[in-house]
């Protein structure tokens, strides 16, 4: 009987571990073209996220904190405000995987690790746990992590963010159903603060899309629940413990957004142009699926499966861009910040695909279907994505070779403006250890994203060009280098005594010194300094001054851990003693 307890004890434990172990491997072969071409994948955002890392990784190298809203070692130590208001979080991981690795190549085959194993696993924890149906859970998670462009394969061929907040989705469309059919606790206030805080501190348009998903069920659930005050209690307490624990990411974000006007993204003049097709790929077949289960089981959906098809289907029609809604797009701020309809698709899929996935466990359970039938569905899911699971495969291998092949695409993606920089530049961007940190200097980031500002930021415009004139092409006139306060110091000669833009970018809280007196700084409409440079040499300091009540907010992540393990141990304690007693 011993013997026979131990066995199903292991049986029960690879039941549970087999899937991941799945998971795995397919991250290990999505590697396979990195591994064998040894290219680095550069695409739109490479040159945007890289800087991210550099930064992060440079301040955790030398400890240096000061000055911590402000570029000093990434973004051509221009002193241009990024990391603090893009996913800071997110941002200090980067630098972490970037300060262990010590090679651009092997910071992708680590994120791109983390980040396929993460996706694929949370969508068949989450699939998995309302269906009880291993297979198709898995092939689902598959195929949704494989096939979507704005899946895993957004930050592999374009470096895009956004694939990082996506991925903890399936958390948070856990917790929406939670909060509409669990009635007894319909939220966990700790666990959820928690996963919209890594969201926040990961991508701002994924957490957007999150709250408006909760939003959702938050309603339906206020309108049917018999437990309102309980489910409202519990939400605000989940908001206060997010809010707490990126309390320093909003206090910056008021502070420097409030204070001044800084340009938004450009704006996107042909939105339709980068719009999803319903009637192609992926969502056509999962609103093929929706239509046909809905049809079978008429009657028999759950009223939570209804709002997964009707946000799903709703995030499809919005990322298909409709002529009634692309006629008015940059006319809406939301969307005109959003940019283009297809970030809208990823949603749609991930709230579809779950939506089939419980559709077909419900069909399987009504009909009793065999396990040979359930492997038929799931073999026929799996040719279906093949061609398409191939196609992007291949993507990754001629990514890769193209980074050998095609220095000239490389060039326009960092936008090199130098003829000397532009010599090998792929042996620069390989380069290691003692040399790995000079590689930075053919990583450009143009785009004029959080500059000081107004108006609005077209492509190509005097907006979007001010980075590269006054920033990166006359960057070799000027030399830039760290202090031991911290500071960013720049230093340049000048035969006779003039007005000259330094290179680097100044906000309302900037403090500058100039030649080793203190200044009100006086800067062009986009930020840029200017100052009257005296003939000979030059010196100028940049700090940024931060506010007594965002040293103080920076404090409030630390307040909420200490508040909530003092909670904890509480309610431990209290539960060691009822049993004590008892």
């Amino acid at each position: 009987m011993k013997n026979m307890s131990n066995l199903s004890i292991k049986n029960l434990k690879l039941n549970l571990i087999w899937p991941y172990l799945v998971i795995i491997v397919i991250a290990f072969v999505y590697a396979l073209p990195q591994l064998n071409v040894r290219g680095i994948y550069v695409g739109a955002d490479s040159s945007f996220h890289f800087n991210r890392a550099f930064e992060a990784m440079s301040r955790l190298k030398y400890l240096n904190f000061h000055n911590s809203q402000i570029s000093l070692y990434g973004f051509n130590a221009s002193g241009r405000i990024i990391n603090a208001l893009y996913g800071p979080g997110l941002g200090y991981f980067f630098g972490v995987v970037l300060l262990l690795t010590k090679s651009w190549l092997k910071f992708q085959l680590v994120t791109n690790f983390i980040l396929t194993v993460g996706t694929i696993s949370l969508s068949y924890w989450l699939f998995n746990k309302y269906s009880r149906q291993t297979v198709i859970s898995l092939v689902f998670a598959i195929v949704l992590s494989l096939t979507s462009y704005w899946s895993i394969s957004y930050w592999y061929l374009s470096s895009g963010g956004m694939s990082w907040g996506m991925m903890f989705l399936p958390l948070v469309i856990d917790a929406g159903i939670q909060m509409y059919i669990n009635k007894n606790n319909p939220v966990k206030p700790l666990r959820l603060g928690i996963i919209m805080a890594v969201i926040l501190e990961s991508h701002m348009l994924s957490f957007v899309f999150s709250v408006g998903i909760l939003a959702v069920f938050f309603t339906a659930a206020i309108v049917f629940s018999h437990n309102r005050v309980v489910l409202f209690k519990k939400s605000i307490f989940a908001a206060i413990i997010s809010i707490g624990l990126t309390l320093g990411y909003w206090a910056d974000f008021l502070i420097i957004i409030r204070s001044q006007s800084i340009l938004s993204p450009f704006v996107n003049l042909n939105p339709r142009n980068l719009s999803s097709n319903l009637y192609q790929g992926l969502s056509f077949w999962l609103l093929i699926f929706s239509i046909v289960l809905i049809i079978a089981l008429s009657g028999k959906l759950l009223s939570w499966q209804w709002l997964l098809f009707i946000m799903g289907l709703g995030f499809l029609i919005v990322a298909s861009g409709p002529e009634i809604l692309l006629d008015h797009w940059n006319s809406i701020s939301f969307l005109r910040t959003v940019q283009f309809p297809m970030r809208f698709t990823l949603p749609g899929v991930y709230l579809l695909s779950f939506f089939v996935v419980t559709m077909l466990a419900q069909l399987f359970n009504q009909l009793s279907f065999k396990r040979s039938y359930t492997t038929a569905i799931s073999v026929g899911v799996i040719l279906l994505a093949s061609v398409t699971i191939k196609n992007v495969f291949l993507n990754y291998t001629s990514s890769n070779q193209q980074f050998w092949e095609n220095g000239n695409y490389l060039e326009s993606k960092f936008s090199i403006p130098n003829s000397n920089q532009k010599i090998d530049i792929q042996k620069k961007i390989q380069s290691r250890n003692r040399e790995f940190e000079k590689s930075i200097t053919v990583m450009n980031f143009e785009a004029p994203d959080y500059l000081p500002g107004s108006g609005s930021v077209y492509y190509g415009d005097k907006n979007y060009k001010i980075v590269n004139q006054n920033i990166i092409s006359p960057v070799s006139r000027f030399n830039k280098h760290i202090n031991k306060k911290g500071n960013l110091v720049v230093t340049w000669s000048q035969r006779n005594s003039h007005v000259i833009n330094v290179p680097v970018v100044i906000y309302r809280q900037s403090l500058i010194t100039f030649n080793g007196r203190k200044i009100i700084p006086k800067s062009t409409k986009n930020g840029v300094l200017k100052v009257m440079g005296y003939s000979g040499s030059n010196t100028v300091e940049i700090s940024i001054k931060v506010p007594l009540v965002v040293h103080i907010a920076k404090l409030g992540p630390i307040i909420v851990i200490l508040t909530m393990l003092k909670i904890v141990v509480s309610k431990k304690r209290k539960k060691v003693d009822n049993d004590k007693e008892i």
